[in-house]
């Protein structure tokens, strides 16, 4: 399921996707991680378009709908067409695309990158298959943040959800430090930063919270996306 030009053509053309952003925002970057190669999905989940409607583009309206700013990290191999796919998205303008250094490193490196170039001490990171994240998820999570740590993680299901959690600049060190040592896994820097756990407990009363960290990888997990997350006009 390439996206093709007609796609990028009807996608844009009907705005499908994008939240207005009102009042309330978060004063903080999302950062939106379009690295995964999707192959359980049918391709690239960056590319992934089903019935008019784009993946990306939907992660990134609702995205900006919450935060005052928008960063998309892709791979260098990527840029041209993700470029293609912001020419007529509403709020490109709000939008900043930042590329991998090194290839191949995973979404530690998109978080890195996305740290350094975030506008804000607060990042909100959030992977490109997770398009029904519920802003009363986020809310909450936001309100959890402390001065003196460094994130605020999710454990549901008895684990760690480190592609839907915020995470301060004062991270990014210890990003670096793990890609140095070559530790690529998204939560091998763990244990050099002072993160708070939000507990599953602590989400319950939220009808639906687990769909907030719904991954899309399945021909079946798109199907509940299309009837989870009704296309807007």
């Amino acid at each position: 399921m390439r996206i093709s030009d007609k796609d990028i053509n009807r996608v844009n053309g009907s705005g499908t996707g994008v939240l207005s952003g009102g009042s309330g925002l978060i004063d903080a970057a999302a950062v939106v991680l379009a690295g995964g190669r999707g192959k359980r999905a049918g391709g690239a989940k960056v590319f992934l378009s089903v019935e008019g409607r784009c993946l990306i583009l939907e992660v990134l309206g609702r995205a900006l709908s919450i935060f005052r700013e928008g960063i998309l990290s892709c791979r260098s191999e990527d840029e041209d067409l993700v470029s293609r796919l912001l020419q007529s998205f509403p709020e490109r303008d709000r939008v900043r695309t930042v590329t991998d250094r090194v290839e191949g490193l995973g979404p530690l490196e998109g978080l890195a990158v996305g740290l350094s170039s975030a506008g804000r001490d607060w990042s909100f990171v959030i992977g490109c298959d997770m398009p029904l994240f519920q802003e009363s998820v986020v809310r909450l999570m936001w309100s959890r943040r402390k001065d003196d740590r460094d994130a605020v993680i999710a454990r549901v299901g008895g684990y760690l959800e480190p592609l839907h959690a915020f995470y301060h600049k004062r991270c990014y060190s210890a990003v670096e430090a793990a890609i140095s040592r070559s530790r690529h896994k998204i939560s091998s820097f763990f244990d050099d930063i002072s993160p708070v756990i939000v507990e599953e407990g602590e989400l319950s009363h939220i009808p639906g919270y687990r769909r907030s960290f719904m991954n899309i990888n399945t021909p079946g997990d798109i199907n509940l996306w299309l009837e989870e997350s009704p296309g807007r006009s």
